[in-house]
């Protein structure tokens, strides 16, 4: 033994060795503070939080006394905060960072690489891991453990923790969502040592998309998403992506991979192949420390491309999540041993099974918990990228070389732009693409857009571009089907209403096409001098432009002729219109003569109230989002704003969000036994004075509009409308259940009555996104009521999937979608159906849009 002992010595020393002649600094960075040290508390201790500044001030700390760390910033936050990433590795690494990231892409594109070149460069390259903390920013621990991990690897001098980062370079991101980290911390200090204290805050997390923030991944809408975007797939091109997350309180302690079922059919089986490897690593590291409750295959499945992780499958990167059960953000859980529970796929009953082998008793569960079992799936994927590195190196680009000589050359999907319904939206189209770091090309006659499949990202342009079948996955023969994680359609050309079909080209229109750089923009500005000009209104753009010249006080009407497609929205002419013409890329027509054309009625500029609940609802952000990025003049209205009354004198349109008639009239989540209490001034909902007072507001000539579930605070003897849900009871509440109908997030075919203002400018056949039971059935209204129908499903069940999953469809033959009625003076629109699904059902904004804008004719 002591010669062994000897033998292990004189190799540590040869490995610093040879880590000095390499140009490493091994000794520590003896100014480098630990986080506790920095921050003056025991980071992880009970009901102690650093905030993200404080947390951006430690990394930049640690940088400035570590040749371990460069701070690299991926741009601003939604609310103007840096969104930082640490770069860590050896100084040699960093010094040689570019050649890493030359490395990196050229074996995510290997084309024109021979194996040996390929094989070279696995050789001379570095893993690049990246590891995401924090999207979901009540998920607090790995931000409080991003700063203790990145110490330890800027400090570490043992032999092991050298030669990994000798192999790699991590890529660490402490918070995907800055912002709501923030938020989060600010809310449980405010409260700290109160009967609120770890409660939930009365607002998003995220200043739009709250939780959702990890559903953006593929329509990238927002400034975070696009900043990491940019990074992964035009900078660093990362191998491996880890997303470290928090999950209940009450189920295992951890989940790693492998993912549950269903498997998207699209994927590289090398993908999970890579993942479950990565899973194995950590399962053993966590059992080799004594972590118990460790569970794979559970809940999170490998078919769903929006995530964080999820949509570099596609591209040919290994990713995987890590769930961590949570606390009350930093204040510890009693958890007893009866309260654990299963009930997801995976592990329906809480007990001991091949996929969850050493079940946690229960107990104290504390943050110290969360991040201590984060640290070790963090060390694991360190050590998996290390000692795979050239195996990893090579996956990737095979995986591309695969996708490129398995796939016919001659094989493109043809974007038309201007046989489009809006060649704006197209456009839009071709530029998101582009900016996943797909190639797009601009044909010869600069009249589509083509995308090749054969290509490294091929697969992921047939995933977005193409339409779903959610695979039918049985756990036995007389089960149901195992549930999606998220949604079971997200077909771009369907819900953006964008023509797109797959065509094969011959080799000179493939040859002559341009590679983008950038897309051509559809040209705006003014055709002609006049007084007067017009464009129609079925380009999404036309609302923004006609908001915009609202607000500096111009003149803008709607000229429509009953009976007639399509309506056109006529501008008066100002000396900025030509301008805002340009940016909205709107080509406005002169119209001839110094007259208004007959029928012409004048847009009054429309007040709008976009209801916002103290339960936050998800669809209130995403709503709100979009009503901004086409400059409506949208304002939030809350409980105490509605049970005042005198809406009308406020405001012209009021729209109701995707929530429960719970949330909204009582305060409440449907089905909700008990739940942490909300400060005094949080609680509670509108109210019968609220519901009073909307009904008020309507009478009186306001327009009142709901969105998906939203429909039930007006379906009621309050409102008292010929309408009903056919898939709830009468009470409101939803029955369906799954064994009979589930549209568990699918795109539904839906016909349109283009002759009814909601519906002009439209086609008359939309996919709209549906994820609730929802289906109204009219009758006759009484005399001082008109009833219309804007919207309904076809007459044959088989007709109305068009993309991912719909068991019972038959009840929603001849059934509405949408629906409208005038009572008094005002007017009540009904969607039963997502018409701006997370800002990515741009084919369907428009019915929301002529909504507010009926309320102004």
């Amino acid at each position: 033994m002591p010669k062994i002992r000897s033998l292990l010595a004189v190799l540590s020393i040869l490995v610093l060795a040879l880590s000095v002649r390499a140009g490493e600094n091994t000794a520590p960075a003896a100014s480098a503070p630990t986080p506790s040290e920095f921050l003056h508390f025991e980071v992880g201790a009970d009901r102690k939080l650093a905030d993200y500044r404080q947390i951006a001030s430690y990394f930049k700390t640690l940088a400035a006394a570590s040749d371990r760390v460069q701070i690299e910033t991926l741009g601003k936050t939604t609310l103007g905060e840096d969104m930082i990433m640490a770069v860590i590795s050896t100084p040699e690494n960093l010094r040689n960072k570019a050649r890493y990231q030359e490395i990196a892409h050229k074996l995510a594109d290997p084309r024109g690489l021979t194996a040996q070149q390929i094989d070279s460069l696995a050789a001379e390259g570095k893993t690049i891991l990246l590891i995401t903390c924090n999207i979901h920013s009540t998920e607090i621990g790995s931000s409080q453990m991003a700063m203790e991990w990145a110490y330890k690897l800027a400090t570490a001098q043992d032999p092991e923790t050298l030669k990994r980062l000798n192999d790699s370079i991590v890529l660490l991101v402490p918070s995907l969502n800055p912002d709501g980290q923030i938020m989060v911390t600010d809310w449980y200090r405010k409260y700290l040592g109160t009967k609120y204290e770890g409660g939930p805050m009365p607002y998003l997390y995220h200043h739009y998309v709250g939780h959702d923030n990890n559903r953006d991944w593929f329509m990238l809408t927002q400034i975070e998403t696009k900043n990491v975007s940019r990074m992964v797939y035009h900078q660093w091109f990362p191998q491996f992506w880890l997303d470290e997350h928090q999950m209940g309180y009450y189920g295992p302690r951890i989940y790693i991979p492998p993912n549950a079922d269903p498997v998207a059919k699209l994927v590289n089986p090398l993908v999970h192949r890579g993942n479950n490897l990565m899973g194995a690593a950590m399962g053993w590291r966590l059992e080799e420390a004594g972590k118990s409750g460790v569970i794979f295959g559970y809940s999170f499945d490998a078919y769903w491309p929006g995530g964080t992780r999820n949509t570099g499958w596609w591209k040919n990167m290994f990713g995987v999540l890590t769930e961590v059960a949570s606390a009350n953000i930093a204040t510890p859980i009693d958890v007893s041993s009866t309260e654990l529970q299963g009930g997801e796929k995976g592990l329906i009953n809480y007990e001991r099974q091949i996929n969850f082998p050493n079940p946690w008793p229960g107990g104290i569960w504390r943050l110290r918990d969360i991040m201590d079992y984060e640290l070790l799936v963090s060390d694991a994927a360190l050590e998996t990228v290390s000692k795979y590195r050239r195996e990893l190196l090579r996956g990737v680009a095979s995986m591309a070389t695969r996708v490129v000589e398995y796939t016919d050359a001659r094989e493109f999907w043809r974007i038309p732009i201007e046989d489009q319904r809006d060649p704006i939206i197209a456009t839009r189209l071709a530029a998101l693409l582009l900016e996943h770091g797909v190639e797009v090309r601009l044909s010869a006659d600069k009249k589509s857009f083509l995308i090749a499949t054969a290509q490294p990202y091929g697969r992921f342009v047939d995933e977005m571009l193409g339409v779903q079948r959610y695979p039918e996955v049985k756990t036995s023969p007389n089960s149901g089907i195992l549930e999606p994680y998220d949604v079971a359609a997200w077909s771009l050309p369907l819900m953006m209403g964008v023509k797109a079909e797959k065509t094969m080209l011959s080799p000179s229109d493939r040859d002559t096409a341009t590679l983008l750089q950038s897309v051509p923009w559809p040209k705006g500005g003014l055709a002609g001098k006049a007084k007067y000009y017009s464009v129609v209104d079925r380009q999404n753009s036309a609302f923004a432009l006609a908001n915009a010249m609202q607000k500096v006080g111009s003149d803008v009407y709607v000229h429509w002729l009953p009976n007639s497609q399509p309506a056109t929205l006529v501008f008066a002419a100002h000396p900025q219109l030509a301008a805002n013409a340009e940016k909205f890329h709107v080509l406005l027509q002169a119209l001839p003569g110094d007259q208004l054309p007959m029928q012409c009625i004048a847009l009054k500029p429309s007040r709008i109230g976009l209801y916002k609940s103290y339960i936050p609802a998800i669809d209130e952000g995403w709503t709100r989002f979009v009503l901004e990025q086409y400059d409506f003049p949208v304002k939030n209205i809350e409980n105490k704003d509605v049970k005042a009354g005198n809406l009308k004198n406020a405001y012209d349109v009021i729209i109701l969000p995707d929530s429960s008639r719970e949330v909204i009239v009582d305060g409440k989540r449907r089905g909700e036994g008990f739940s942490p209490e909300l400060p005094p001034e949080y609680a509670g909902g509108i109210g019968k004075e609220g519901l009073h007072a909307l009904h008020e507001f309507v009478e009186k000539g306001g327009t009142l509009i709901t969105l998906a579930n939203a429909s039930d605070v007006v379906i009621g003897e309050e409102f008292n409308l010929p309408v009903r849900n056919t898939l709830a009871a009468a009470e409101g509440r939803r029955t369906a259940q799954p064994a009979d109908f589930n549209v568990p997030g699918s795109l539904l075919r839906v016909y349109v009555d283009q002759n009814h203002p909601v519906g002009y400018g439209m086609p008359s056949e939309v996919a709209a996104f549906v994820d609730s039971p929802i289906a109204f059935q009219t009758s006759a209204p009484p005399p001082d009521v008109q009833r219309s129908v804007i919207a309904w499903y076809p007459d044959d069940a088989k007709d109305i999937l068009v993309s991912g999953y719909a068991r019972g469809a038959e009840r929603l033959q001849r059934k509405a979608a949408a629906v409208a009625f005038t009572v008094g003076k005002g007017k009540i629109v009904m969607f039963g159906f997502r018409v701006q699904h997370r800002a990515q059902t741009e084919g369907t904004f428009q019915l929301l849009f002529n909504a507010i804008t009926w309320a102004g004719l």
